[in-house]
């Protein structure tokens, strides 16, 4: 068996390449502590809802809160990103997360606690669609795939580091310090990107004339033809994604916000532990990603199917945890299974919206579905708290579960159109190429 040759294999971090060790890593670790900052609040809850007086509706309030903000910003990020300011788009909306994550730990009553969540969530809204702009100016095609997986790793990854790490420093000192502590971070972070990367690789001091030249060269293959801002949102597919993503958040949202809250009701433990067994789903989740990711890349047949089959575990697990009344471990192992699922295709998602629309207006067309798709994250997490019965917090998850499979369903009808039509253009110009009576004749 002859072996691969360099353009038929899957790329490779390489951690000498200034795309990776000035772009990839650290954009990896700001998204990792954009989600800490994010979900931490769910390992505090118990105590921040028992000394401010909150019940499961109000908290459910709260924890939507941050997609208030969340789903405003994003659309006009996206656009300004594409103008040339993803970075400075990044960096000062790191240094607003800490500050408003830093408020979050000296709040004393539940206006404030709204207003410093709202803010958290116009900062990090922004963020994602200034990533999707520095990932098209920085990475080729065939690498894109790989960068958007390294970002996505953080939002299981960092929620099974997190919820230990916050339910330890809750129990060493208190629920106000842990907020402190884990702000300080993202004003770090914002100092390095500040210094480590650049709008564009043309411009960066450290980047070799060879690389340069690569990633421009490079960059716009497997991305569709440019359009207007307005032709963007005409298209239903566009529509039909953000529909998706909507579904899918409701989902990632309930897990990660409720799921200390669930567990802690499973279990009846103190913070550390609960943070301890919270951690495993994530870590699960971390390991689908890396293997769906990986046989995606490899197998080089469409993304869809490796999107669907995995929300459709999801949403099954969800409903089974619901209906089936077989004990704490089995309940318990359903969440590992749905919470496990729903990251699995993350990667691969923003990798194939991103060959979907236009690259011209990648910044937008990402804001406007992240958008609309956070509208999710502002509905799963109200919705659990208002449907929540005592003792059963997990009670509206089957709910939940019959939107994640509803978004695989629409996942795997466009994949298939998708696929369909791709197969059609690729026949017609082999029989453009084959038969003269096909083939274009000069004007």
């Amino acid at each position: 068996m002859t072996s691969k040759s360099a353009a038929e294999r899957p790329p490779r971090i390489d951690i000498r390449q200034v795309r990776w060790a000035r772009i990839g890593i650290p954009l990896f670790v700001t998204y990792f502590i954009c989600f800490m900052d994010r979900t931490n609040i769910s390992v505090a809850s118990p105590h921040l809802a028992d000394e401010l007086q909150l019940s499961a509706a109000t908290m459910g309030l709260v924890f939507s809160a941050f997609f208030w903000g969340y789903v405003v910003s994003g659309l006009p990020a996206g656009a300004w990103a594409g103008k040339g300011h993803a970075k400075t788009i990044i960096v000062a909306c790191m240094v607003v997360i800490g500050l408003s994550a830093a408020v979050t730990g000296v709040v004393h009553n539940l206006p404030i606690l709204l207003a410093a969540r709202i803010v958290l969530g116009l900062a990090e809204g922004a963020i994602f669609p200034a990533f999707a702009v520095m990932f098209i100016s920085w990475f080729p095609s065939r690498e894109r795939g790989i960068a958007v997986a390294l970002t996505m790793y953080t939002v299981p990854l960092s929620s099974a580091v997190m919820a230990p790490l916050s339910g330890w420093l809750i129990e060493v000192t208190n629920w106000r310090a842990m907020f402190i502590i884990q702000a300080v971070p993202a004003i770090l972070v914002a100092i390095w990107l500040h210094f480590s990367a650049t709008e564009k690789p043309e411009d960066h001091p450290r980047i070799s004339v060879e690389e340069r030249d690569y990633i421009l060269a490079t960059r716009t293959v497997e991305t569709t033809d440019e359009s207007t801002l307005l032709q963007v949102f005409m298209r239903p597919v566009v529509w039909l994604l953000a529909l998706i993503y909507f579904f899918w958040v409701m989902g990632i949202y309930a897990l990660t916000l409720w799921l200390p809250t669930v567990i802690g009701d499973l279990t009846g433990q103190g913070s550390f532990l609960v943070g301890l067994l919270t951690a495993i789903p994530f870590l699960v989740g971390t390991l689908a990603l890396y293997v769906v990711t990986k046989r995606a890349v490899a197998s080089g047949r469409s993304l869809g199917s490796f999107i669907a089959l995995p929300l459709v575990l999801c949403g099954t697990a969800m409903i089974v945890q619901h209906f089936m009344h077989l004990g704490a471990v089995f309940s318990f192992a359903m969440l590992v299974v749905a919470a496990g699922s729903i990251f699995a295709a993350l990667a691969l998602w923003w990798t194939w919206v991103m060959q979907i629309v236009p690259r011209n207006q990648a910044g937008a067309s990402v804001g406007f579905v992240n958008l609309c798709g956070n509208f999710g994250g502002l509905v799963g997490p109200l919705l659990i708290g208002l449907v929540a019965t005592t003792g059963n917090t997990a009670s509206g998850f089957w709910i939940i579960g019959v939107g994640v499979i509803l978004a695989a369903v629409i996942v795997a009808i466009l994949d298939a159109r998708r696929t369909k039509a791709g197969g059609e253009a690729e026949d017609s110009e082999q029989r453009t190429a084959t038969d003269p009576e096909h083939a274009p004749h000069p004007h």
